[in-house]
Parts: C-alpha cells; structure tokens; sequence
C-alpha cells in the first residue's frame, strides 16, 4: 500500500482517477470494466461508497486488490463521514475522496498516512481543509460552475493542488489542465452504462488511451 506522499506524487504524474458507482455494476464487469482501463494506460480507479452500509463498495475494494494487486491504486470516492471512511481503509481503500469537508475523516486519514481529498467549494473551506490537513482540493461541483471561478480560486488561494471532478470529456479535461488543475476524475466517459451493458469494454479501453494521451501532452 503506497503512503499519502507516494499516491499523491502518483496522482500528480498520472493526472487521472477514473470512477465506477458500484452499486450499479456486476462484480464480472467492473473486472473487466477496470481491466479496460489498466489496459488503456490507467491506474488510479475510485469506487464510490454506496451510502448507507457501503457493502457493494467494500466488497468490490477487496475483490479488485485482489484481483490487480499494485497495477492500481485503488481509493474510495463519496466519503461522507468518519465511519464510512475507516470502512473503506479497513476494505483496502489506499485513499479517500469525498463531496464534503470533514475534519474527523481527515484526521482518519492522518492516522493512516493516507491520501485525503475533500470537496470545496468556497474560500474558507479550501483553507479549512489545507489547516485540517488534507492534500488534494477536489473543487466540486468543478466545471459546471466556471473555469473562471476554479481559476481564480486557485489563483488566490494556492495552498494545495485543486483536482477537478465534474460531467468530464476529452474537451473539458484539456481545458482543466491548462488551468492549473493536477487532473480530472473521469466517471460518465468510462462508467458507462450502455457500453457496460453491452459489453464493449474495448471502447472503455480506448477512451482511457485518449484521456491519457491527453494527460501525458499537456
């Protein structure tokens, strides 16, 4: 398991986190769904928490770390609470994403020398969360508000790195990055239910070419 400084070193190379809602995939392809990914050039896969008891998610955290081992770095996104997080690290999770500000989970998070990346919004909340010690802003909602804000923001306030994560395509991760995000989480391009459903994961491979392609040129 990488420590917080090892993931977020990783993160800030690889630019990509790509996210699958587990309680809306079969365990047979979300395995293959991820094999796609690794084998179009990702590694960073998020599983979202399924509120309130996480099953799904904790069953598919063990299940994906051992079936991949270190080809992924595997956290856990939807953290809402410090409960739901030490769930997830004691399932495997190797960092922690959230939509909120917590400072119970990010002293969880402290605890076990694991990457924390709280949602943000304002001003207060980004300093709030750099004090409580977390080491990624995950500004949300990201892109559906402005690039102008998230700039500014980040312009004003740059205390820690800022991680966009909103209705992302090819388009729209260009522009994050050329805005000083460290990279984007990619969810409706790759966790797509019609593409799942019928089985075409050499589309999800080929969107994870691209998304890296676009990560190793900008």
């Amino acid at each position: 398991m990488t420590n917080k400084q090892e993931t977020l070193n990783a993160l800030k190379e690889e630019k990509l986190i790509f996210i699958f809602k587990t309680q809306r995939i079969e365990d047979d392809d979300l395995l293959r769904a991820v094999q796609a990914v690794v084998s179009g050039g990702g590694r960073f896969i998020e599983l979202t928490y399924d509120q309130p008891t996480g099953q799904a998610c904790v069953r598919a955290l063990k299940l994906l770390k051992e079936h991949f081992g270190n080809q992924i770095i595997l956290g856990t996104g939807t953290i809402l609470d410090e409960q739901e997080c030490q769930n997830a690290i004691e399932a495997g999770s190797e960092y922690i994403v959230a939509p909120n500000l917590s400072r119970e989970v990010s002293q969880l998070c402290l605890k076990y020398d694991l990457m924390y990346m709280p949602g943000v919004f304002t001003g207060t909340e980004v300093v709030n969360a750099w004090k409580w010690g977390a080491d990624v802003l995950k500004l949300f909602p990201g892109c559906e508000i402005s690039l102008d804000y998230a700039q500014t923001l980040m312009g004003v306030i740059p205390v820690l790195p800022y991680f966009a994560v909103c209705k992302m395509d090819e388009e729209m991760f260009e522009k994050c990055l050329k805005i000083g995000y460290i990279g984007a989480g990619i969810s409706r391009a790759i966790n797509n239910c019609e593409l799942i459903a019928s089985k075409n994961f050499s589309e999800i491979e080929q969107r994870t070419r691209r998304f890296v392609k676009i990560a190793s040129e900008v």
